[in-house]
């Protein structure tokens, strides 16, 4: 507002108040009432920004501080960078408790949870990890039946016979098409070793059982990151028996869909350590190899997973591989983690 603009505006008033019988002293009055109250706004507001300057300081100072003690301190460093994941689940139980009937309503909300842009750094390592839960492990063993303890070795891998429904493409095709607008909208992309796989219309549209390439080479891999459509893929993969109640699962999914010669390809490693990787139909030879940090403590294994079986491993010490196997049919496996 312009000085002139703000004389007009007071004479108005004074004239105002003139011809309605108001006094000089109230009109006075009136203004300085007006100018304590833009004077008091205006002090507020500033104690509120050094209010927020001065936290905001003493909360960036421990964060570094904490940061460079946890950095410089190596012990305390590896315990953190290993459990760190698999205490961030449990802290947020209730949260989750209170999240998913609002989710419910409103599904949209998951849009915010995405992590697209984030890209693993293949350079990482912990530095002096301690590989002791390994070291020891010389094949996989079959633990069907076995439940898992609090005191059991995450580090030692092992395979389990499930009484599960055979999945395979034609029953990937049903649930789909069942449920084709939630997977439209929150799970449409797929990546692939073929140009003609970019959408998972794209795969149900030329379905491998259908119209196999004629090299049999082809991989599919289907991530699904998102609550609704991970909700709509438990009728297929439903909860495994065996799974301790105290692990959450991750809401990041995996479908891997192979045609018998599909070159081989790491497993990625998924939020959480602890890595359940079923195979619903068909058969994958799986390399399970030692982490970066475990490669001169604990050997390399290998397991053939075959249909209705299930490979239980943590990421943290094992780095696994799928390769081909001596087989005709096309295989589809489905990966999950727990914290």
């Amino acid at each position: 507002m312009s000085t002139n603009h703000y004389k007009k505006e007071i004479d108005n008033i004074v004239n105002y108040a003139k011809k309605n019988n108001i006094s000089e002293e109230q009109v006075n009055e009136i203004f300085n009432e007006c100018f304590y109250l833009l004077e008091t706004k205006s002090s507020s507001r500033l104690q509120f920004i050094l209010k927020f300057i001065k936290w905001l300081t003493i909360i960036s100072f421990l964060l570094i501080t904490s940061g460079f003690v946890l950095y410089n301190h190596p012990k305390t460093h590896n315990i953190l960078l290993r459990n760190v994941q698999n205490l961030i689940y449990p802290g947020l139980r209730i949260f989750r408790k209170f999240a998913v009937p609002v989710i419910t309503v409103y599904p949209s909300l998951t849009e915010w949870y995405d992590e697209w842009c984030l890209l693993e750094n293949p350079y990482f390592e912990v530095s002096d990890m301690d590989c002791w839960p390994c070291n020891s492990v010389n094949s996989v063993q079959d633990l069907t039946g076995y439940n898992v303890t609090s005191t059991f070795n995450t580090g030692i891998p092992f395979t389990r016979i499930e009484k599960t429904e055979t999945v395979d493409i034609k029953e990937l095709y049903k649930t789909y098409v069942k449920y084709q607008d939630v997977f439209r909208k929150d799970a449409a992309l797929v990546s692939s070793n073929k140009l003609n796989y970019r959408t998972m219309d794209d795969v149900m549209q030329s379905r491998l059982d259908l119209y196999p390439f004629s090299n049999g080479s082809t991989h599919i891999e289907w991530r699904i990151i998102r609550m609704e459509p991970g909700r709509k893929l438990r009728e297929l993969f439903p909860k495994l028996p065996g799974i301790p109640d105290w692990w959450n699962p991750s809401m990041e999914k995996y479908i891997f869909i192979d045609e018998p010669k599909s070159d081989s390809y790491s497993l990625p490693n998924p939020e959480c350590a602890n890595v359940i990787i079923q195979c619903t139909s068909g058969e994958r030879l799986i390399e399970l190899n030692p982490s970066p940090e475990c490669t001169r403590n604990c050997q390399k294994l290998k397991v053939l997973l075959t249909s209705h079986q299930s490979l239980w491993y943590n990421w943290w010490y094992w780095r696994p591989i799928s390769t081909p196997s001596n087989t005709t049919a096309i295989t589809v496996m489905y990966l999950t983690s727990f914290c």
